[in-house]
């Protein structure tokens, strides 16, 4: 029986999802129970191998999704541009993958400047590291609710 609250706060300890995030800002999120009931564009709470801290990032694919970053840094998913008006594009990065089963591939917003699964050691999350999905911002005020766009 899990006993886990269904909802916690945490704190952005990082600049990596600005401008819809900031350094500080404090987050409602609920728990996630299965990657199924996620949806691409939501903002994961989760640990990487690499850091026992949580992390804050988006959600870009899920299982199966096969990804690719083109020239001008728009990502492909499942061969159509995504629409991301948050992300600040990259160039720095290309190449195409497909996410393993039962894992997420996440991205921060300030795709130039932030540490995410591109440089990770393990470039995906496994679905048994999520934490949850960050639904509201708390602080500061005014309370806000995060963003999903995803088709």
């Amino acid at each position: 029986m899990d006993i886990r609250p269904a909802a916690f706060m945490t704190v952005v300890r990082s600049d990596a999802m600005r401008p819809a995030l900031e350094e500080g800002d404090v987050l409602l999120a609920s728990r996630v129970r299965g990657v199924r009931r996620l949806r691409r564009g939501e903002i994961l709470v989760f640990r990487v191998p690499d850091d026992p801290k949580p992390r804050i990032r988006r959600m870009i694919a899920l299982p199966g999704d096969h990804v690719r970053f083109a020239e001008d840094g728009v990502v492909v998913l499942n061969g159509e541009p995504l629409f991301e008006p948050y992300a600040r594009r990259s160039r720095a990065f290309r190449g195409s993958f497909t996410v393993p089963g039962d894992r997420v591939f996440v991205l921060g917003d300030r795709r130039d400047d932030s540490h995410d699964a591109r440089q990770w050691r393990e470039s995906f999350v496994p679905a048994s590291e999520i934490l949850g999905v960050a639904r509201t911002r708390l602080f500061p005020w005014p309370v806000t609710p995060t963003r999903v766009l995803a088709r």
